[in-house]
């Protein structure tokens, strides 16, 4: 103990919390019991979030519901870790994690964790909204980076209804809610980012019929919901598979799509705090280059842009010939196709193998709300 506190004391401040912003939160997890300083100083508020904004992006796989494994893409690790099981859904916020867990077609809960502190935090959902179709939300107010909410829209009989968790005050209320037109979200294609959600949504006539696509967001700080963009580049046709939206630099959206023929897009946005968001072109990549993503495994991928500007996705695979499945990731730039590990391999008669998902994931050091 004499040695540790000695070793903080020799050496600058500035040096060792520089040194500590590049160590991974596994290690950061253990360093607190080195002593009481490390322990006080790791916990400190500006730090743990000074620490997330310089972490990189990962992903987490979620295999059969409930056995998790983390993918480092710095170091190519693979890290099993431990969280609840028979979840259906996953959105990831700060490093913490929005889990419904399904035990039975009536009793299902929310878990918030945080798989690197191995803090797990239930939460009841709200008895007017069991049994209904609804999507979730996970972010937090900009007022306060630690005032963390629970999004629920839930639709009931033609009739919405909003309602928020708020950490702080452990209940659920209800929001006011009002919309010129009908959607829907395409909920597992969702993103939270900067404190706020957006989902790939559909606009709905009367009839039902889809009018356009456009980006959904909901505003944490106002509590609203609000349209971003459109999607002019998406139609309801039989040209394109339902496209994939990810995260950008914290502050833009990216999309990956794929038409019928093979050719896959990747799209980006400028700042969505911009009063006008429109999307780019970021780059092309037309067959023979990507023959790894068939028609079939398109809509089992989780994709984010690397910062060396290159995409990295995780996907499942199919071998014919073999019978297998393979669980790859792969780094992709325009005609560049780079595997980098493969993290599992299934027979296709194992059933189980369709029931991998995958998460863009950033560990942390912030803790569970209480």
């Amino acid at each position: 103990m004499a040695s540790s506190n000695a070793s903080w004391s020799l050496l600058p401040f500035d040096l060792v919390e520089n040194i500590l912003y590049k160590v991974p939160v596994d290690s950061l997890v253990r360093f607190k019991s080195t002593c009481k300083q490390w322990c006080a100083f790791l916990n400190d508020k500006r730090f743990i979030y000074k620490h997330l904004e310089l972490s990189r992006e990962g992903f987490l796989r979620v295999h059969d519901h409930k056995l998790y494994q983390f993918i480092n893409l710095e170091t190519l690790a693979l890290s099993s870790l431990q969280g609840p099981s028979d979840i259906t859904s996953m959105i990831h916020c700060d490093g913490l994690l929005l889990s419904e867990c399904r035990f039975d077609s009536v009793d299902k809960k929310l878990a918030v964790w945080n798989p690197f502190l191995r803090q797990i935090k239930w939460i009841e959902p709200v008895n007017s909204i069991k049994g209904h179709y609804g999507f979730y939300g996970f972010g937090y107010d900009n007022v306060s980076r630690d005032n963390y909410k629970i999004l629920k829209f839930c639709n009931k009989l033609g009739y919405d209804s909003v309602e928020i968790y708020e950490f702080k005050t452990q209940l659920w209320r209800s929001v006011h809610y009002s919309h010129a037109y009908s959607w829907y979200a395409w909920f597992d294609e969702a993103v939270s980012m900067d404190g706020n959600m957006y989902w790939f949504a559909e606009r709905l006539n009367i009839d039902k019929s889809i009018t356009k696509f456009f980006i959904l967001c909901f505003d944490f700080s106002r509590e609203i919901f609000k349209e971003t963009c459109c999607l002019p580049f998406i139609t309801r046709d039989d040209d394109w598979v339902i496209p994939h939206l990810s995260g950008f630099g914290r502050d833009r959206l990216s999309l990956l799509s794929k038409d019928k023929y093979g050719k896959i897009q990747l799209w980006v946005t400028n700042n969505v705090t911009d009063e006008i968001v429109s999307w780019s072109k970021y780059f092309n990549m037309t067959p023979p280059y990507l023959p790894i993503i068939s028609c079939g495994f398109f809509r089992n991928m989780t994709f984010f842009i690397h910062k060396t500007n290159m995409i990295m996705l995780w996907c499942l695979e199919e071998d014919i010939q073999n019978k297998n499945i393979y669980v790859n990731v792969y780094e992709i730039g325009e005609d560049v196709v780079e595997k980098q590990v493969e993290t599992e391999r299934h027979r296709w008669c194992d059933q189980a193998s369709f029931r991998s998902r995958c998460y863009v994931f950033v560990p942390s050091l912030v803790p569970v709300p209480e």
